[in-house]
């Protein structure tokens, strides 16, 4: 498990990477670029953002701080990209694991 975490949280940072700012914040009136534009984009960007936006939403503070804001919007789409690819890698090994032992040749012995 420790192996699905470490690769998942190493996968996830150059995705996060170009996710915040090549794609950009989709409501912003300055995109980075026209993929911001995407509507698919823009839905993937604030449901791996949603627990960033909700923070800066109730908070004053990071409102009126952009930079932390920004530092809390990146770390929120980094964390839930680490936990999917988390999840994508674990069902992936239980994938397998359940093949190899479906198609052992032990199994046919029996």
């Amino acid at each position: 498990m420790r192996s699905i975490i470490k690769a998942a949280l190493l996968a996830a940072l150059p995705i996060e990477m170009v996710n915040f700012w090549v794609v950009g914040y989709p409501a912003g009136s300055t995109g980075l670029s026209s993929v911001s534009r995407s509507a698919a984009l823009a839905l993937q960007w604030y449901l791996f953002h949603l627990p960033g936006i909700f923070a800066s939403d109730h908070s004053v503070y990071l409102r009126a701080h952009s930079r932390l804001e920004s530092v809390v919007l990146f770390l929120a789409g980094f964390i839930d990209t680490a936990l999917l690819l988390a999840a994508i890698l674990w069902a992936a090994r239980l994938a397998l694991v359940t093949l190899r032992k479906l198609s052992s040749p032990m199994k046919h012995a029996h």
